[in-house]
């Protein structure tokens, strides 16, 4: 785990609540982003925990890692659930892991 127990319970929390977050997001450039989200899910991809979201910066949807989130604040404003999420998109593994047996 690479992120602190309270983000995970902050980032709950909004879900829970349905309450947009400001976080402060670290793309795989390093390039630093501040986006607002309607939190919906935390998934699992790729071994990693990501939150996925309605993003207000590219009005999509989007997955971010929570490992590479540095900050998040939660905001007063609540939302409506969008009709259009499936978390099946964003749920499971781009990659087989198989573990070696030995020869």
């Amino acid at each position: 785990m690479h992120y602190s127990p309270n983000l995970l319970s902050c980032i709950n929390n909004s879900i829970d609540n349905r309450v947009i977050v400001t976080i402060e997001y670290a793309s795989r450039e390093s390039e630093k982003t501040i986006r607002q989200v309607e939190p919906m899910a935390l998934v699992y991809k790729n071994r990693k925990r990501n939150l996925v979201g309605w993003c207000h910066l590219r009005e999509d949807w989007r997955s971010f890692r929570l490992d590479r989130i540095d900050m998040v604040k939660l905001h007063a404003t609540i939302f409506d659930k969008r009709t259009d999420f499936d978390v099946t998109e964003f749920e499971g593994d781009d990659e087989t892991f198989e573990e070696q047996q030995p020869s």
